[in-house]
């Protein structure tokens, strides 16, 4: 058995439209009437009586032939409404799950995805999305854009899946595919599975988790690059520095404007960037620039202020750190202050600091810590003699040269509130970040020393700190909207022991397996548009031909 169906409801209510079309050949064949007879009369006085009569006597005639057009009409008004004859196929038993993550539902990736998903669900595998509770896609929602749509924007799917930031500017972080990847395997067992995703950086964050070689991994590619606003700031009197950004999926970039400070409310021109817009400060509010689409980007008045301190086992730390600092304040609209500080530091109320530096085997002061709930960022490395290792430091996305790792701290336990920041090729943590007030503490497991690592000769350096320094991109926003890099692709297809220190997302509960077996039957459905094209093309040939045989024989 079979039913026939539209694509949307926009398409059907254009079908139906299209049949208002229907008029037209039914006017045409009523006034369009048969050539009459030349009649000899003796008198004018007849023509009148006749030609009244003829009026009176307007009833059909050629009905075929008025049903032929009326027929291509309403074979055309089919077409637009792109019908689909939907029918069931022999029940199967579901073999696997195809997991489709939320921003491969947008209408420019479906179509040439829907091809291999679709050879997939003949097979017996049942579509749910890869998103929190694996929600089962119908059959019916797959064959509708708009049922997918509503599905991509749901609570709880993700809300930077369409690279659309928070209107309030408040960071919202998007879903882990590592640890949602490991909550499928454990929610259907012994099944197989695919994921069907984008492979954005931005998406895995966490660690890496064993993956069994039932899941396999299709990565999509989603939009090639985005440019935004990240940052503004006053450089120095009288001068506005703006950061504009660009990512793509090989690295990102910024670039450096500056223009005249305004006075007063008043748009900018940025080469690249749509209109921006200009709000001077307020009682109580700084300056911001609103840009279409994305959150106010708010006009930095105060330097960027650092403190360093480092005792005599990391003075060679501190002079990198230094360095790094400097380069990387050449990407960032603040400009850097960077003072030198001590345990008895006094930091005062109206100059609080952003970053704090504490390089010492010793415990950071309680007087340091409580900066954090100010606002700062407390950094730390490794105390100790560390453990002699050989790994690589992931460096996804950059441009540059491996980083090796020769010595990590492996007494650092790994917490559930702890965010991996860096780490290494097998998945263990080198910088950690953990929230603390409206701050949070850095913890860096090796250390900024030759002998330690190749960061301090390494051009990445920099740039991982100007990643860590920016403003608009703090650490719980470390997966940014903005960033498009993608993870190497091979990470995606090739399963991995878990190693100490990882952990994994807790399991949910297993799914209920049998849904998909009445509520995503699998349906077949063809594309009726083309049979409709050709029926009417065939049925005008043949009213064409009709019809001037009809001339022909009039004559």
């Amino acid at each position: 058995m079979g039913s026939f169906t539209s694509y949307s409801l926009i398409d059907a209510m254009a079908g139906l439209l299209a049949l208002l079309g229907l008029a037209v050949p039914l006017a045409i064949h009523l006034w369009n009437r048969r050539p009459g007879r030349m009649v000899q009369v003796g008198s004018v006085r007849w023509l009148a009586a006749a030609a009244n009569r003829r009026l009176r006597n307007l009833r059909l005639e050629q009905v075929w032939l008025l049903l032929l057009r009326a027929a291509v009409v309403l074979l055309l008004a089919l077409a637009v409404a792109q019908p689909l004859w939907v029918r069931s196929l022999p029940q199967q038993p579901v073999r696997g799950h195809v997991l489709l993550s939320p921003e491969v539902l947008r209408p420019e990736v479906l179509p040439a995805l829907r091809p291999s998903v679709d050879s997939l669900r003949r097979r017996g595998f049942a579509l749910r999305l890869f998103a929190s509770g694996f929600q089962a896609i119908s059959a019916q929602a797959w064959a509708s854009p708009d049922s997918l749509a509503k599905l991509s924007a749901a609570p709880g799917a993700t809300a930077l899946a369409a690279g659309a930031p928070s209107v309030s500017g408040s960071a919202t972080l998007p879903d882990d595919y590592w640890a949602r990847a490991q909550q499928a395997t454990d929610s259907f067992p012994n099944q197989p599975l695919r994921v069907v995703s984008g492979a954005a950086r931005k998406y895995f964050t966490g660690p890496r988790p064993a993956l069994p070689a039932r899941l396999t991994w299709q990565a999509v590619p989603l939009p090639d690059s985005v440019v935004w606003l990240a940052e503004a700031a006053v450089a120095k009197p009288g001068t506005l520095r703006l950061l504009v950004g660009r990512s793509a999926e090989d690295a990102t970039t910024f670039r450096v404007v500056q223009q005249a400070l305004p006075r007063a409310a008043t748009s900018l021109t940025v080469g690249g960037l749509p209109e921006l817009h200009y709000q001077p400060a307020q009682a109580g509010h700084s300056a911001t620039i609103e840009q279409p689409n994305r959150a106010r980007v708010p006009v930095a008045a105060n330097p960027l202020r650092v403190v360093l301190y480092a005792d005599a086992s990391h003075i060679e730390s501190a002079r990198y750190v230094r360095a790094a600092l400097e380069a990387a304040a050449l990407g960032l609209a603040q400009r850097l202050e960077i003072t030198s500080g001590s345990s008895a530091t006094a930091f005062a109320e109206a100059t609080p600091p952003n970053w704090l530096f504490w390089l010492s085997d010793k415990p950071a002061p309680t007087g340091w810590r409580a900066q954090t709930q100010r606002g700062a960022q407390l950094w730390q490395e490794a105390t100790g003699a560390g453990t002699k290792v050989e790994t690589e430091l992931d460096l996804t996305g950059l441009a540059i040269p491996s980083v090796a790792i020769s010595r990590l701290d492996t007494t650092a336990k790994a917490s559930a509130t702890k965010l991996v920041v860096w780490q290494d090729g097998t998945g263990r943590p080198v910088l950690t970040h953990q929230s603390s007030g409206t701050g949070g503490l850095y913890q860096l497991t090796t250390r900024l020393q030759p002998t330690w690592s190749g960061l301090p000769d390494s051009p990445a350096l920099p740039e991982l700190f100007l990643e860590l320094l920016r403003p608009a991109a703090p650490p719980d926003t470390y997966a940014s909207s903005n960033d498009l890099r993608q993870v190497d692709t091979r990470q995606l297809s090739a399963p991995v022991s878990l190693v100490s220190g990882t952990h994994s997302a807790t399991p949910q509960q297993p799914a209920d397996l049998n849904a998909p077996l009445t509520e995503d039957r699998l349906l077949a459905s063809t594309d009726l548009r083309p049979w409709a094209v050709l029926a009417a093309l065939v049925l005008f040939a043949v009213e064409r031909w009709l019809a001037t045989r009809r001339t022909s024989v009039s004559s």
